[in-house]
This record gives C-alpha cells, sequence and structure tokens, in this order.
C-alpha cells in the first residue's frame, strides 16, 4: 500500500510539472508575441536565444519525468501481479478449507481425498486447460468448483496478456 502510494505521488508530481511547463510555455509565448511588436520598435532581438535553451531544459525534464512515469507503471504493473497471484492462491486455500469441511461431513461415507498444495493445484488446473479439458471437466478431476477453475484460468490468461502487452511497450521504448 505504501509503494503504490509513493508511486501515485510520483505521478502527480509529474502531471503538475508537466502543468506548469505547458504554462510557462504559454506564458512565455503570449509575452513572445506581444514582445514581438515591442522588439521591432526597441531592437530587442536576444529575446528567442533566452527562450530556446529554457525551452530545451524543460522538454529535457519532461522526458525525464516520462521515464520515471513508465518505471513506476512497470512497478505498479508488477505488484499488481502478485497481488492476483496471491488473491488466487487465497481463493484455493479458501475452496480448500470448504473441501475439508465438506469431507469431513462425508466422512460417513468413507471418502478419503489427499489435498495438495495450493501452488500444485494451481499448475494443475493451469496443465489441464493447456490440453483443452473444459472448466467443468477440470472441476471434476480436482475437485474444486467450475467457477474457481475459471478464475485462474482467466487470471493465467490475463497474466499472459500482461506480460505480453510490458514486453511490446519495453520493446517500444
Amino acid at each position: 500500500m505504501m509503494l503504490s502510494t509513493a508511486v501515485g505521488f510520483w505521478v502527480i508530481v509529474q502531471v503538475v510539472v508537466d502543468l506548469l511547463l505547458i504554462i510557462l510555455f504559454i506564458v512565455f509565448m503570449r509575452q513572445f508575441r506581444a514582445g514581438k511588436a515591442r522588439q521591432e520598435s526597441s531592437g530587442i532581438a536576444a529575446f528567442p536565444q533566452v527562450l530556446e535553451p529554457l525551452l530545451k531544459e524543460a522538454e529535457k525534464v519532461a522526458g525525464q519525468f516520462e521515464t520515471q512515469l513508465k518505471e513506476k507503471q512497470c512497478l505498479v504493473r508488477k505488484l499488481n501481479e502478485q497481488l492476483d497471484s496471491r488473491i488466487i492462491s487465497l481463493n484455493l486455500l479458501l475452496n480448500q478449507a470448504e473441501v475439508c469441511l465438506a469431507s469431513h461431513e462425508k466422512a460417513s461415507w468413507g471418502e478419503n481425498r489427499q489435498y495438495k498444495h495450493v501452488y500444485d493445484l494451481q499448475q494443475e488446473i493451469i496443465d489441464f486447460g493447456e490440453k483443452g479439458l473444459s472448466p467443468q471437466e477440470i472441476a471434476n478431476r480436482v475437485g474444486i468448483s467450475e467457477g474457481e477453475v475459471r478464475l485462474v484460468l482467466d487470471l493465467k490468461r490475463k497474466f499472459q496478456e500482461m506480460e505480453e502487452s510490458s514486453q511490446t511497450n519495453l520493446q517500444q521504448s
């Protein structure tokens, strides 16, 4: 939460700096246009030469902020991926707890089931999905609800899409 706040702070700082640069540019351009008439009468020709280095410096600072913003966005994307992965793990753990409670209720039927680690269960779901099994078939084989199977498969697909888009963005940068 603290890192997200820091990233948000730097994004806001960059937006504010960019807005200030735009406002300064507009003010200088208005003064330049107004000064152009005065320049003809007073002979001041140095104003564009003074303005040009300022604009170059402003462009350089804006470029640095843009680079920092891209880095922050990449960090936020990675943190979101990790958070989504942990949410999946928690959902699978909750499901296992529900299955465990249900198995205790069905103990009179003699149902004996061996439970797997969350990551193993996730990988098993993904493997079955890659083999082309439907979510219903996977749910029956793994022993969890179809909705949770869909959740794991959808999140895996989203992770792959985010990874592809981040690689594309990094290649374009």
